[in-house]
Order: C-alpha cells, then sequence, then structure tokens
C-alpha cells in the first residue's frame, strides 16, 4: 500500500510541476491575449505595491496623427527586467496606435529580439508592444505610430514590467501626451 501511494504521489507532484512549467514557457514568449485589458500576468504572486524601479520614457511630449514615437523602458536602478506589456490608451482605455519594429535593430544587438508586437481585441492591429522571450533586459526601445485621426486631446501609454514571475508592477502610466490640432478630429 505504502508503494501504491508513494507513486502515486510523484505522478500528482509530476502533473503539478509540468502543468507549472508549461505557463512558465508560454509567458516567457510574450504576454497572452487575455492579459490585454487589465496588463496582469497570470503569474499568481501578488503585484507590487512599492515604488516600481522602472519607467517608460517618452521622446517627446505631443503628437500629430500618423507621427510616430520613440519610448525607452528601462530601470531607474540599473536592475534587470524579465517581462512587459505597453499599450497607448485612449480616454475610454482602449488601445490605439501600433508598434513596430526600430529599423536599427536588426543591426544593433542591444535591442534585437527583446520585443514583439501583438493585436490586442478593441484596437487596430499591431497596437501592443510585449517581451520576446524571458532573457533579463536592461532596456527596451520601441516605436510606437500614432493613427492618422486621433479622436483625443492626450492619452498616456499604459505597461506592466515583470521582473521575473513573482516580482511585477501592473497597470503604470506615462506622463500625458498631448495631441496638437492637426492631429486631431473633433467629434459632431
Amino acid at each position: 500500500m505504502m508503494v501504491v501511494n508513494a507513486k502515486l504521489a510523484l505522478l500528482l507532484v509530476s502533473v503539478a510541476a509540468f502543468g507549472y512549467l508549461q505557463t512558465a514557457l508560454a509567458y516567457s514568449n510574450g504576454a497572452p491575449l487575455e492579459v490585454c485589458t487589465d496588463l496582469m500576468p497570470q503569474h499568481g504572486a501578488p503585484v507590487q505595491t512599492k515604488e516600481s524601479p522602472y519607467t517608460l520614457t517618452l521622446n517627446r511630449k505631443s503628437v500629430k496623427g500618423g507621427e510616430s514615437m520613440t519610448l525607452t523602458l528601462a530601470s531607474k536602478d540599473f536592475s534587470k527586467f524579465k517581462g512587459f506589456i505597453i499599450q497607448a490608451r485612449d480616454s475610454n482605455d482602449k488601445p490605439i496606435g501600433s508598434f513596430s519594429p526600430l529599423p536599427a535593430s536588426k543591426n544593433n544587438p542591444e535591442f534585437k529580439g527583446k520585443w514583439l508586437v501583438i493585436s490586442c481585441p478593441d484596437g487596430p492591429t499591431n497596437n501592443t508592444a510585449t517581451h520576446a522571450n524571458a532573457v533579463e533586459k536592461s532596456r527596451v526601445v520601441l516605436t510606437w505610430t500614432a493613427p492618422k485621426t486621433l479622436e483625443v486631446q492626450s492619452f498616456k501609454f499604459k505597461y506592466t514590467v515583470a521582473k521575473n514571475g513573482g516580482e511585477y508592477w501592473v497597470g503604470k502610466e506615462s506622463e500625458n501626451v498631448s495631441v496638437t490640432q492637426s492631429g486631431w478630429a473633433k467629434k459632431n
């Protein structure tokens, strides 16, 4: 009877470990679409409430329709991170604009392969940037392009950064980005 219980226990532990490993591997290749709305990693650990050591820096504070911006996600204290998800959000909290790889990233190993784009529901194609792998990163540089017609006066980028599977900061916001008149279409 003891041998049967030991074998059953080993089987249960093996199944649980395999399930955990499969979940961990799935998220190492980028955020799944299930996190598009709340940007909440499905890691099972509690969200960090202390100040985030990561910041999202924008190369400009205003944009016209169709213009691009450069965003840099980096640590304030030189700590590394493994995962992230970033979106520009309108006043209705819907994704706007689209991300595209930096042309220089093809030849620059510092940026190559650190992030990819996904298309979350309720927004345009390639509206979200996320990590491409679980390799530790010190920073990522991204290019975001505004839609040709922006029906908002301003917007923010929302982002989540995971130092690892058990330590992450959810729904952080960038500074406000204003939309200049030539890119802003008033609703009638």
